[in-house]
């Protein structure tokens, strides 16, 4: 069974934030981009970055093994 690395991702961030209707989930190559709302990078990322690294690990296994998934996070930027 094969599961969609964007919607694992999705799914994973989700469960992090407090506002889950605000993470939005792109790709570009084999990067997977996430984007949460204001002020909940710090929960993706979590503790030395254990959240984030815990989420890539898991979609690397989920994803097919001839293609090298990442996911990093798309930070807003300040005007």
């Amino acid at each position: 069974m094969k599961t969609d690395p964007l919607d694992l991702t999705l799914f994973l961030a989700q469960s992090v934030v407090d506002q889950p209707s605000q993470v939005r989930v792109s790709r570009r190559g084999p990067t997977v981009i996430v984007r949460v709302g204001p002020g909940e990078e710090g929960r993706l990322i979590g503790r030395q970055g254990r959240v984030i690294q815990a989420i890539r690990t898991l979609v690397r296994a989920a994803s097919d093994p001839r293609e090298r998934m990442n996911v990093d996070l798309d930070a807003p930027r300040k005007a």
